[in-house]
């Protein structure tokens, strides 16, 4: 089974960093769930800062990558990112000025712009805190929080905050967080998942400075190619028929009986590293989201490719080799049959993984 690896948007806006808020101003140890609980109530979030920090990614059979970074934030939300490999390559500069959120690649003298949309540009302006419920949600009843202890980093006194996953294929792997115990920012972290590691370390954190004038504005030379990020992978809503005909080849889908309906067919025209067009399908069943199937045309197929990920399961769907999986309320099926990758996401949480594959036996190909 072929599986595509989706090019990440972190990457591309330069947000790699992770911050973590609760009451401040204690002096008493914290339990666990003390932890997480003070991170999750309303606290007096971290304002303007500088900070250097260094990240280290490792993966099986792969050398190890480190990410130098150099962050300025404004009390009013304005953001600057700089990055760069170790040995200066792969330089990256992404800038909030508060409308506009600007992402340049100087080796490739490309910029990618995001022009005065509230939406997304709060994916990029998401606070530590909201990152960081995010993140506690996730692991809170999937792994085992421990304290342990007290230590510096970039000279401030962090709790040391360890989850371990109950599960050994979790998707979410082994956690550990160096939480500042004054703003509960976390200075460091170490986390896991499968073959892979990320290391995060802050070097330097200078609160409340004097942030030079011009840091957030973004002067690209003349030579840069800009594109806009929201014309970047253009979306319409079709046929059946339409869809088969722009991805170049007929598909499966599921046919409108015993009360299931199509709600809509959408064709996604894929700009960028993957090129490619693809087939989103919302069904419902009695008139309520029942699930989502998308359809791309498959690459060539490669043994690289079958490895089963962390939190995944190896399933048979319609005889075919699948994965399935389930975390909190989300829950994906994936499997690839006749040169087309299908992709499930279940809604209904009613709808069981057997129902769903008793199900395929009815998918028709298009017409």
């Amino acid at each position: 089974m072929k599986r595509t690896k989706l090019a990440g948007m972190i990457s591309t806006i330069g947000v790699i960093t992770i911050g973590l808020f609760g009451c401040s101003s204690q002096e008493n140890q914290y339990s666990p769930e003390q932890v997480i609980n003070n991170a999750l109530e309303e606290t007096t979030e971290l304002e303007a800062y500088y900070a250097e920090a260094e990240m280290t990614t490792e993966e099986k059979g792969k050398d190890p990558e480190q990410i130098l970074m150099k962050e300025w934030v404004s009390k009013e939300g304005k953001r600057r990112i700089e990055t760069v490999n170790q040995d200066g390559s792969e330089k990256s500069i992404a800038v909030n000025d508060g409308a506009n959120l600007t992402s340049y690649q100087p080796e490739t003298k490309q910029a990618f712009v995001i022009e005065d949309n509230p939406e997304l540009l709060s994916i990029n302006q998401m606070s530590p805190k909201q990152q960081a419920e995010q993140l506690l949600k996730m692991v809170q009843d999937t792994h085992d929080v421990s304290l342990g202890g007290e230590e510096e980093v970039a000279g401030r006194a962090a709790y040391h905050l360890i989850a371990k996953a109950k599960k050994d294929n979790a998707l979410i792997g082994d956690q550990e967080l160096w939480v500042d115990k004054e703003n509960w920012m976390v200075l460091k972290m170490d986390s896991r998942s499968g073959d892979s590691r990320i290391e995060m370390t802050y070097t330097e954190i200078e609160l409340d400075p004097e942030i030079p004038t011009g840091t957030f504005a973004l002067d690209l030379p003349d030579d840069v190619e800009v594109q806009d990020l929201e014309n970047m992978d253009q979306t319409r809503e079709v046929t059946l028929e339409e869809a088969a005909d722009n991805i170049g080849k007929a598909f499966l889908y599921f046919p409108e009986t015993d009360g299931l309906s199509i709600s809509r067919v959408e064709l996604l025209d894929i700009q960028g590293e993957l090129q490619r067009k693809e087939v989103n399908i919302d069904y419902e069943k009695d008139g309520l989201p029942y699930f989502t199937m998308t359809v791309f045309e498959s690459l060539e197929e490669s043994e690289e490719d079958t490895e089963v990920l962390p939190g995944e399961e190896a399933v048979t769907v319609r005889n075919q080799e699948g994965t399935y999986m389930e975390m909190n309320d989300f829950r994906s099926l994936v499997w690839q049959e006749n040169g087309s990758n299908y992709s499930i996401i279940l809604t209904d949480p009613n709808l069981t993984l057997e129902d769903f594959k008793t199900l395929t036996d009815d998918m028709l190909p298009v017409e």
